[in-house]
């Protein structure tokens, strides 16, 4: 049995282990919770920026689709203007 698991138990007095065993199992057990708590955080960062570099993809696409569909524009209404100078 290791640390972790031998400060889990519930102990009497004549069969204990030195308390600074229980000590040390109970830090390490600590130690592991703040790690896996860490780990969800860090996966949390990568979301985030994940879905930001996503976001800000997007909005570039958006803005250079608007900056074509005016210059079609413009072309559509030189054509018009050309068109009807012709007639």
């Amino acid at each position: 049995m290791n640390l972790r698991e031998a400060s889990r138990l519930e102990y009497s007095a004549p069969a204990s282990p030195p308390i600074e065993q229980l000590y040390l199992g109970a830090l390490q057990r600590i130690a592991d919770a703040t790690e896996l708590m860490a780990k969800r955080y860090d996966e949390l960062l990568r979301d985030r920026d994940y879905w930001k570099r996503l976001a800000a993809e997007n909005d570039a696409a958006c803005q250079g689709q608007s900056k074509r569909n005016a210059a079609l524009q413009g072309v559509i209404t030189k054509m018009k203007k050309a068109r009807t100078e012709t007639a």
